[in-house]
């Protein structure tokens, strides 16, 4: 055991001082032994530990040895329901409270209940107040509120019914002198007068009891009467406490509410508040409304989340009603006019995204999302506009890219030995670029709107059906790609008619199948033949050859190339044949092209007026509009009769 430094000279030394100053010798120094080592303290055994002193705590009954007028000058202050719960604590305030000199304690504490009417004669003090303030019923002890005034009972809805009997089954006496004060009872829609069993009991007893009937009678009659006019006094009391009962709980309702839009305000939700309406926005939440709690720092640290996202979202309302769309309107105002009135100097376009695009375009999104302060108008987007030419890139781009992944040329097509039109476009370089894949003849697109479209008219007719000239968001957005959400599909046999022409579908252009000329037969419908050329050939098979249930395209063939030898004689047949020189769809050519520029007769006649001037006896085709559509008029049918190796060509009979 290591011993300090100071312990050791005390050791020597033999001496301690103690507390006075004076040398004393120390007491737990063996000097005799030689050792040299101070004996060690005894532990003190955990029985020797002082006993712990046990909290006292008081009894109800200790209330007793209270000054009897100090206690009952307390017990007047209170209300009647504790006094009632205190007598009910323990014997000895039960023996003291409901001796008949504490009466007076009983009648002061009525007394502070505003407007209750007096004790009856009938109950006691105590009785009264269980009958009034205790709401429990008084057959099984259940939660009730009911108070039967006229028999002085508390039931609940199953003990009225076994602890009231009819009226009619009981004796002559009570039915007929009204000695009893009655009860009407609803039960399963039926309306009963009852009156209480034991009362009518116990009156019984006494009738029978007494010397003097009548004048028993007369005295309970009396009785009865008194009690149910003083029944009236307190049916009309609850009824005045029920009533400002509701009043205060409504006020206090109305005080939590105005509580809760105080904090919205706090925390800058006012422009809400007022656009809104209070109402509008207390119906989102009126659980937090229906409690007349008073509103407290920690409930409302507890609520504010909630409130919060509810708030946030009638702001984005707001915004989207008072702030975006004026803006969007402008922007559709100022878009109408780039569109339709062109300078000379602005950049061409083969085609401009449709409104809704070009609001989510990062210029004009960021200047429609911009602070409420801001002021916008339609003068606020031309800086937008000069990006244009870049953005509009951008734009084409991904679009691009999402048709030419949609395009499927089979590899069996492509031969090196196909003949190919001496034309400058079969001659330029090899077509691997998206943008090169989509010039090809065979990228033809087809849509819920009727015919067959190249990758930029498919834009316009696939994307045209937007919300956003209707001052509202657009929600093409979450669509997903161009394919699943605007319906593009790639036309799968547009491959196969190239090839049927002679041409490599993988190369071959528009150009390279106008200068071919070719004329295609259809093997798939039966009964006549037709002879198509290519361009009609591909709405045919748009038209007539999408089923599910046809055989694949590698093992049936549809289509079969009409010899070169008949084409001058098909061509006479197609000239003799009457057109409707006005296509069904159409677009604008004084208008820069954009989405959402297709338009009927009807339409583009209006347009030309309202937009441009031009009456209707003035438009012409490829001045003012032109077609959509591979196809740019009527569709042109050669009926092709073979009689033995005879071949004739005749317009179809319909």
């Amino acid at each position: 055991m290591v011993q300090t430094r100071s312990a050791a000279k005390r050791i020597e030394s033999g001496k301690v001082h103690n507390d006075n100053g004076t040398l004393q010798e120390n007491p737990t120094v063996d000097l005799a032994s030689g050792n040299g080592v101070p004996s060690p303290a005894k532990k003190r055994r955990r029985e020797e530990a002082a006993p712990s002193k046990k909290r006292r705590r008081g009894k109800p009954s200790e209330l007793c040895q209270l000054n009897l007028d100090v206690l009952f000058l307390i017990a007047a202050y209170i209300h009647p329901i504790d006094l009632l719960n205190l007598a009910r604590t323990c014997k000895s305030l039960r023996d003291l409270l409901m001796d008949r000199s504490s009466e007076f304690v009983w009648k002061t504490a009525r007394q502070q209940v505003k407007g209750l009417p007096a004790c009856p004669a009938d109950l006691t003090e105590p009785e009264y107040a269980n009958l009034v303030f205790y709401a429990r019923c008084h057959g099984c002890g259940k939660y009730t509120t009911t108070i039967l005034w006229n028999v002085r009972r508390r039931f609940c809805p199953g003990c009225r019914i076994r602890r009231l009997r009819r009226l009619s089954s009981c004796n002559e006496i009570i039915r007929k002198n009204s000695v009893l004060a009655v009860e009407y009872i609803t039960a399963k829609k039926e309306s009963t007068t009852r009156v209480d069993r034991d009362q009518a009991a116990s009156f019984m007893d006494d009738y029978r009891q007494s010397s003097d009937k009548k004048q028993f009678i007369s005295d309970k009659q009396k009785q009865c009467r008194f009690i149910l006019q003083h029944a009236k006094k307190c049916e009309a009391w609850q009824k005045k406490r029920e009533s400002e009962r509701k009043d205060e709980q409504k006020r206090r309702q109305l005080e939590r509410g105005q509580r809760i839009f105080q904090r919205l305000n706090q925390h800058g939700y006012s422009r809400e508040l007022n656009y809104f309406g209070y109402s509008s926005i207390q119906r989102c939440r009126d659980s937090d409304f229906r409690t007349s709690k008073p509103l407290t720092d920690r409930e409302w640290e507890r609520m504010r989340p909630e409130w919060a996202k509810v708030m946030d979202k009638f702001r984005s309302r707001r915004l989207e009603a008072v702030v975006y769309e004026p803006r969007r309107r402008s922007l559709v105002s100022a878009y109408n006019r780039y569109v339709t009135h062109p300078s000379p100097e602005a950049p061409t376009f083969d085609l401009l995204p449709h409104v809704a695009d070009l609001a989510r375009l990062p210029a004009f999104r960021d200047i429609i999302n911009a602070p409420e302060e801001t002021q916008v108008d339609d003068k606020s987007f031309t800086s937008a506009f000069a990006q244009l030419p870049m953005l509009v890139a951008e734009w084409r781009k991904k679009l691009d890219a999402e048709l030419a992944e949609l395009m499927e040329i089979p590899l069996h097509l492509s031969s090196e030995n196909a003949s190919k039109a001496l034309t400058p476009s079969s001659t330029t370089q090899s077509l691997n670029a998206d943008l090169d894949r989509l010039h090809l003849a065979c990228a033809l697109f087809q849509t819920a709107h009727p015919g067959v479209f190249t990758h930029v008219e498919v834009f316009s007719v696939s994307m045209l059906n937007r919300r956003y000239d209707n001052d509202r968001e657009d929600d093409s957005e979450h669509r997903g790609s161009i394919s699943a959400g605007f319906g593009v599909q790639f036309l799968k046999e547009a491959p196969y008619i190239v090839h049927a022409c002679g041409l490599d579908p993988s190369v071959a252009t528009v150009d390279d199948m106008d200068h071919r000329n070719a004329r295609l037969k259809c093997l798939f419908c039966g009964g006549r033949s037709f002879v198509w050329n290519w361009r009609h050939a591909m709405w045919h098979a748009s038209s007539c050859h999408q089923t599910s249930t046809l055989a694949p395209l590698s093992t049936s063939p549809r289509w079969q190339l009409v010899g070169d030898e008949h084409i001058d004689a098909i061509q006479t047949v197609e000239q003799s044949i009457e057109r409707n020189l006005f296509p069904s769809s159409t677009r604008c050519l004084l208008c820069r092209p954009h989405i959402g520029d297709v338009m009927t007769k009807r339409q583009i006649s209006s347009h030309l007026y309202e937009s441009h001037d031009i009456t209707i006896e003035c438009i012409k085709q490829g001045v003012h509009y032109a077609p959509i559509g591979i196809c740019d008029s009527q569709l042109v049918v050669v009926e092709m009769v073979e009689e033995g190796k005879q071949v004739t060509f005749k317009v179809p009979l319909s």
